[in-house]
């Protein structure tokens, strides 16, 4: 396997749903919102949302860049998620967030391969 595809085994059977809904909504409000800076997270945003990048089943194999993708979506997600009104049940934003958090660390470890550390 190529340095540049990093695998992920997804822990949850609703862990692609959940971020593929991430990606989407990210998707629906990037003109709003300026999730994203630049048309290549654009790109790698649509087709993990609605290509079969994250599959529901077996291993993600993701570049770098799609994982910068997810991680910036699960940021914007994150904040407003915080600045909302509206409560989450715990249990549920407990879930997300170990979902959300599997993604930060792969993206952590391949930044961290690459040379690239985090302060």
């Amino acid at each position: 396997m190529s340095a540049d595809v990093f695998t992920i085994e997804p822990q949850w059977i609703v862990q692609a749903p959940h971020l593929r809904c991430t990606l989407k909504r990210a998707l629906a409000l990037q003109s709003a919102y300026n999730v994203w800076s630049g048309t290549e997270h654009i790109n790698n945003a649509v087709g993990m949302a609605y290509g079969n990048e994250l599959p529901d089943s077996g291993r993600w194999e993701l570049t770098r860049s799609q994982l910068r993708t997810l991680k910036i979506a699960i940021e914007w997600r994150r904040a407003t998620r915080a600045a909302s009104d509206k409560k989450t049940a715990p249990d549920i934003l407990e879930r997300w967030t170990r979902i959300e958090d599997e993604v930060i660390a792969a993206y952590r470890a391949a930044s961290n391969e690459a040379g690239l550390y985090w302060i």
